[in-house]
């Protein structure tokens, strides 16, 4: 009990902030991000991405689905942000406007910026540079675009700053379990959001274990802290392994099946379009344009000095594992760059000879909470002229983003890079005419948009559907009122391409609607 309430009254110590400056945070991030989903939704930006729609469709399948449940869920991309959209997605005007995806993700983003200042204040105790740390990253239009949307960056952002704010607290007091046991709460929910949350959680573990070697009590210091840490910070790990294997029978289905990120990178591999693959200075020199591109060139200059000096700072302690676990996302995607597992395509390293020049660059945004930070570290130490200086920079910065030299690149992939979500006449045909009953489509090839075509989540028997979509490739008169296929996707090659399954089609129903890419039946 008394452990509990010195842990109390050392909490409000040192977090003991100026709360005008907090309120202001909080304020100029709530009124910036509404001001940017409004604008988003007013530009039709909201459902840029393909993936957008995507996030959003498997929230709405787990609650009005044709088969609803939490195994809508699937197996590939990590659960808890569709998790987060489903109170919300419920109601069909957030999910057909994406507004859900915008509460969820503006929510995140206002976290994201009052920890970017407490995070910031850990590091140097100033309230003017922390809130400088916080405005850098609030204005950032990258981010901004990104808080308007379904994608699930802000909430790996959100979790990825909590539990970097608590593991830097224990760094400072690693007496302090709770700190520890806050941090591994908070690792776990990153490591539900996306896979650069196993990689934070899986380094911090491993700087527990040292950080203990030397303590008194030996080896069962570092085994308790160890697992202490770990038993919380993996079990989101262990539970998606275990997910894997009791839906799909295979523990490794993210990894391996044809959904996941290595297979769909093995497409880019055979037509020599993955320039990363096994070069290590290109993986390097990919994500660090990348990560510039999200961060605003001169933030990210600054910020490399701000890291410089806090590296040989002579007074800060940890400097190593702090400056570590804040760049771990820069280590994490260099790795999946040479390894195979991720792609980037920028336009001004991107030979001209690719198809697309310009694809998953809004991975580096994940670089902008340390750009931050690490650009107000920088003006730690200056006096009366620094607030004129750094008010020049963030204008000029914010110049180059108004007259085009620097582009809003996140924005820019999602309408019009790879990233942009296809559209399609047939969307519009569909709208039109669509009168209601089941309507089989490979959604995974993203033939048409859902939303866009007006199809009501129950009425859609996909991939997920069992056993109405197995049932269907042989037999589709049986559910379907409605069948849309694209050429090469998995209903065209399950029934068009197979005679006797095209037969039974022909028979069954007419075709009323035709182009060189998408063929649409109707029942007769």
């Amino acid at each position: 009990m008394n452990n509990l309430l010195s842990y109390k009254i050392k909490f409000k110590i040192d977090d003991e902030i100026d709360k005008p400056l907090i309120k202001k945070t909080f304020a100029m991030s709530v009124f910036l991000g509404t001001i940017s989903s409004i604008f988003s939704f007013l530009n039709d930006y909201i459902l840029a991405y393909g993936d957008a729609e995507s996030h959003l469709n498997i929230a709405k399948r787990v609650v009005s689905g044709l088969v609803p449940g939490l195994a809508q869920l699937g197996g590939v991309w990590l659960p808890l942000p569709h998790i987060l959209l489903i109170p919300f997605v419920y109601f069909d005007s957030l999910w057909q406007t994406g507004l859900a995806g915008s509460i969820v993700s503006g929510v995140c983003f206002a976290i994201s910026a009052i920890f970017i200042y407490k995070l910031t204040f850990l590091l140097v105790n100033k309230h003017s540079v922390s809130f400088l740390a916080a405005v850098v990253f609030i204005t950032n239009p990258n981010i901004l675009y990104l808080q308007s949307t379904p994608m699930s960056e802000l909430p790996l952002i959100a979790f990825f700053l909590l539990n970097i704010y608590f593991f830097i607290k224990y760094l400072k007091k690693t007496d302090s379990i709770l700190f520890l046991v806050s941090a591994a709460f908070f690792g776990f929910l990153a490591s539900l959001s996306r896979y650069d949350g196993w990689f934070l959680v899986i380094i911090e573990a491993l700087f527990v274990l040292i950080l203990n070697l030397n303590k008194k009590g030996g080896l069962k210091i570092v085994e308790g802290n160890f697992l202490l840490f770990s038993s919380l910070a993996f079990y989101g790990m262990f539970l998606w392994i275990i997910w894997n294997y009791i839906i799909f029978k295979t523990p490794f289905y993210f990894l391996n099946s044809q959904f996941s990120a290595g297979s769909q990178q093995l497409a880019w591999l055979l037509r020599n379009e993955l320039p990363a693959y096994k070069n290590i200075v290109l993986s390097f020199l990919y994500y660090f344009v990348t990560a510039l591109s999200n961060s605003g060139i001169i933030i990210f200059a600054v910020a490399i000095m701000g890291l410089v000096y806090f590296l040989i700072n002579k007074n800060e302690t940890n400097k190593f594992f702090i400056t570590l676990t804040l760049l771990s996302p820069f280590i994490f995607y260099v790795i999946s760059l040479f390894l195979g597992q991720s792609v980037i395509f920028i336009p001004i390293l991107t030979p001209e000879s690719f198809e697309w020049r310009l694809f998953n660059v809004r991975y580096g945004v994940m670089m902008v909470p340390a750009a931050s930070i690490f650009f107000a570290y920088f003006f730690k130490d200056l006096k009366k002229l620094s607030l004129i200086f750094v008010s020049s920079l963030l204008v000029f910065q914010t110049l180059l983003y108004v007259f085009g030299a620097s582009s809003v690149i996140s924005l820019a992939d999602g309408v019009y890079g790879l990233s942009a979500a296809k559209k399609v006449d047939a969307e519009e045909w569909m709208k039109k005419n669509y009168d209601g009953g089941l309507v089989l489509l490979d959604d995974y090839s993203r033939t048409l948009s859902v939303i866009r075509s007006n199809i009501k989540m129950k009425d859609l028997i996909y991939i997920g559907t069992k056993p109405y979509w197995e049932e269907s490739l042989d037999e589709p008169e049986k559910y379907a009122k409605w069948i849309v296929m694209q050429k090469e996707d998995e209903v065209w090659k399950k029934i068009y391409d197979r005679p006797e399954i095209q037969a039974r089609l022909y028979k069954y129903f007419n075709k009323v609607y035709t182009s060189n890419e998408i063929l649409i039946f109707k029942r007769i």
